[in-house]
């Protein structure tokens, strides 16, 4: 008897469960016997993930195995070649950027937009002593393709040490500030060379402009190029409409839920005709708590955020989307008026973001099935990187995984899937103290048969 409880005390309790997931997509396939495919991301799979780097967003195969895969943002291209071409580039007066003022008074578009001539331009080669020039780039059609800005000066042997401010704009009228300080370098000292004429560019914006520091010491410019990185794949920006939620109000903030782990990188809002409100905006989630109190912290994404909309004649004209300083992940946003300024109805929060993909191999057996949402926090998904460039460099830039698409979407586990797994049990110490229980019974048991064959002998 005492065996059998031994025995049934080593064994687990209650088995746990596999982890499952929320939703399920059947794949595609466009290409049968490719070993790799890429599958974009659509708004279903963003609503149904439940952690920030997507790690719930797998791939199985028919057995309901994972197979290697790797999820990818948009902002990180799969392939194409890094290529150097020249700018358009134009010199502005020093003074042209005392503020946000409207450059359209002195510079010449066309209809699509293209900078053809600036009127009060200054000459590339200044004047000893005249105040360095701002420069003003169109990026055109390659806007959100410029990975590094490359100065060339007519002068390679000239010693420097300059600053300047890089700055985006979508209309030429506002300008965002990218980077608040860019130093360009060229020295030598006894035959050793110290050069920096490059400057790395993490925006979308299609006009920039290099604003001086300091009010002299460039030499003349020869030229600006561009490093460009030709995404194999460039997505359309997609855009989730938010209601700003019940009893919200422009002093204390407009309150808005985006239900989904969506890689947000702009922002927007839809106000009245003939308003303009500045904003300031704030994001915070669950996951990112206060220690004095527990509650989710908020973070600001910026202030004083001017939002217009204008209407004229009919036509309505828009303030430009706000382009974040990186990828904003938050499933809380919220929006507070600044002073004088409060609107007569809570705005619609618009928040776009470009669609990644998951890359996977085609292990195991077909059909293959994608999966999203699990609060397991699961295995780190396989590096596929390395062999993807080898591939690219073997096959070419353009090579790209074949292409898979996702089918209609099917509960699997459904919200089961968000619930946390139960902290494993301490089976050693459950397993050591039914042993000593055991172990003190069979010793009881032992002493009493021992007292009662003691009874029996004097009884005799």
């Amino acid at each position: 008897m005492i065996k059998r409880l031994l025995v049934l005390a080593l064994l687990p309790l209650s088995a746990q469960a596999s982890a499952d997931f929320a939703q399920q997509w059947p794949l595609q396939l466009q290409q049968a016997d490719a070993g790799a495919y890429r599958v974009p991301l659509d708004a279903s799979v963003y609503q149904a993930a439940h952690w920030r780097d997507l790690r719930d967003v797998r791939v199985i195969d028919a057995d309901g195995t994972p197979v290697a895969s790797t999820v990818y943002a948009a902002t990180t291209p799969l392939g194409g070649a890094v290529r150097t071409a020249p700018l358009q580039w134009f010199a502005l007066p020093a003074g042209s950027a005392a503020g946000d003022d409207d450059l359209s008074v002195v510079v010449q578009r066309d209809a699509g937009g293209k900078v053809v001539s600036i009127r009060n331009s200054v000459a590339p080669r200044a004047d000893a002593g005249a105040p360095d020039p701002i420069w003003l780039i169109d990026l055109g059609e390659e806007a959100g393709k410029l990975r590094r800005l490359l100065v060339d000066w007519s002068d390679t042997a000239a010693t420097l040490d300059l600053g300047y401010r890089l700055e985006g704009s979508d209309d030429l009228r506002g300008w965002q500030v990218l980077d608040p300080q860019v130093r360009l370098v060229q020295l030598r000292n006894q035959g050793n060379e110290l050069r920096s004429n490059s400057i790395k560019v993490e925006s979308g914006l299609r006009y920039l402009r290099l604003v001086p520091l300091q009010r002299t010491g460039a030499p003349q410019l020869l030229g600006l190029r561009g490093e460009f990185a030709d995404a194999v794949e460039i997505s359309d920006w997609q855009w989730q409409q938010l209601q700003a939620a019940a009893g919200g109000n422009g002093k204390d903030g407009y309150l808005y839920r985006l239900h989904g782990r969506f890689p947000v990188q702009r922002l927007d809002v839809v106000m009245p005709p003939n308003s303009a409100v500045s904003w300031t905006v704030s994001s915070r989630d669950q996951d990112r708590v206060r220690a004095d109190d527990g509650e989710p912290a908020w973070q600001v994404l910026t202030s004083g955020w001017n939002a217009w909309n204008l209407s004229e004649a009919g036509k309505q004209q828009r303030s430009p989307p706000l382009e974040t300083s990186g990828i904003v992940d938050d499933r809380q946003w919220r929006l507070q008026a600044e002073p004088g300024a409060i609107p007569a109805a809570p705005p619609v929060l618009r928040l776009g973001y470009r669609p990644g993909s998951i890359v996977f191999l085609a292990q195991g057996r077909a059909p293959y099935l994608l999966v999203a949402g699990s609060a397991d926090e699961g295995k780190a998904q396989a590096a596929l990187d390395p062999m993807l460039a080898a591939l690219r460099a073997r096959n070419g830039a353009q090579w790209q995984p074949a292409a898979a698409s996702l089918g209609a979407m099917a509960q699997r586990a459904g919200d089961a899937a968000y619930q946390p797994a139960p902290e494993p049990r301490d089976w050693k110490n459950i397993v050591l103290w039914v042993v000593l229980v055991l172990g003190a019974l069979a010793v009881t048991g032992f002493a009493l048969s021992l007292m009662r064959s003691s009874r029996d002998k004097s009884g005799t």
